[in-house]
């Protein structure tokens, strides 16, 4: 590897808290090069922006856009410089809530995936709120309440949808939706004549565009390819890739960083706790067995190929969102 990578996620709490709105102690930043991960950048929010009982202090995906990086924690997005991680800005607004992932948009604004609200908003840089849309389709004020800070709400589970991702075709955005395990563009009357795009599998997260094809992953190790022009789906299953008779549960996999053709990719996986594989993931073979580390791994995807991995837990990464770098 020539150049470094960045990984987004988070620190678990000591005491292994068992819902994620209470499990993690800090968002995280790590570096990686060679096959060292360092630790670059640890951040908790400040008490007036989260619930009040024993908040979760983590980041999800974020997006590098210059020399500048955009993060997100549970009810804030945090503009960082890039590759120092300055903060010079944090936006924390009442509708944020279990926010899932946060990039710039073709019109200069920013659009984050507010996850707890099932939607999407487009918000100024200097925090302005410009718009909330559902990814159902429907009016996101019809089941919330506008009064309420949902920063304070510690969960709003269960989600009718779950938006993980924003993306953008034809300069309109779309956002992945984990329960549909679908992408849908999140104005439904500007999607060009275009999808949705139909996944299945499991549930997914990331969504990518790479040239002209869209890259999925799905919690339980798949990478999905779409061709935007002629419409061609491809399925890589990553368990497939593991050595003979290694039957143990990938991780959950989550955080993808992919060449411009989307010929290589860099993928995340998160060490599956004790408590997800029992109460949520009907897809895991073999119970606890061998649980494999928080790590990257970087593949092929037209071989296919595994052609490296890298541990995360040395630097005190236990959960996995985005990667950031180049291939």
């Amino acid at each position: 590897m020539s150049a470094a990578l960045w990984v987004v996620g988070g620190e678990q709490k000591e005491s292994l808290e068992e819902d994620e709105w209470h499990r993690f102690r800090a968002g995280v930043v790590v570096r990686v090069e060679g096959n060292k991960p360092e630790r670059v950048l640890e951040y908790q929010s400040p008490p007036e922006h989260c619930p009040d009982d024993r908040p979760s202090h983590l980041f999800k995906a974020g997006t590098v856009e210059g020399d500048t990086i955009w993060l997100c924690t549970q009810t804030e997005v945090l503009e960082c410089g890039f590759p120092g991680f300055d903060i010079r800005r944090v936006i924390s607004l009442p509708c944020f809530n279990d926010l899932h992932h946060v990039t710039p948009g073709p019109n200069g604004n920013l659009f984050v995936a507010v996850t707890g609200l099932d939607a999407v908003a487009e918000i100024t840089r200097e925090g302005e709120l410009v718009r909330l849309m559902d990814v159902m389709g429907g009016d996101v004020w019809s089941r919330f309440d506008p009064a309420v800070d949902y920063r304070k709400v510690p969960t709003t589970k269960p989600h009718r949808a779950h938006p993980n991702y924003v993306f953008f075709l034809d300069g309109q955005p779309w956002a992945t939706r984990f329960e549909q395990r679908d992408a849908v563009a999140v104005d439904p009357s500007r999607n060009g004549n275009r999808g949705p795009f139909s996944v299945g599998i499991q549930g997914i997260h990331d969504g990518h565009v790479a040239g002209r094809r869209l890259v999925f992953t799905s919690v339980d190790g798949h990478v999905v390819t779409f061709d935007t022009e002629t419409g061609e789906k491809r399925d890589l299953d990553l368990n497939s890739l593991l050595e003979p008779g290694d039957d143990r549960p990938l991780g959950w996999c989550r955080g993808l960083l992919t060449d411009e053709n989307a010929r290589q990719a860099w993928v995340g996986f998160s060490r599956i706790r004790q408590t997800k594989l029992r109460k949520n993931l009907n897809w895991i073979r073999n119970g606890f067995r061998d649980r494999l580390p928080t790590r990257i791994a970087l593949y092929d995807l037209e071989s296919p190929a595994r052609l490296r991995e890298i541990d995360l837990e040395p630097a005190g990464i236990n959960a996995v969102f985005s990667i950031h770098g180049t291939l």
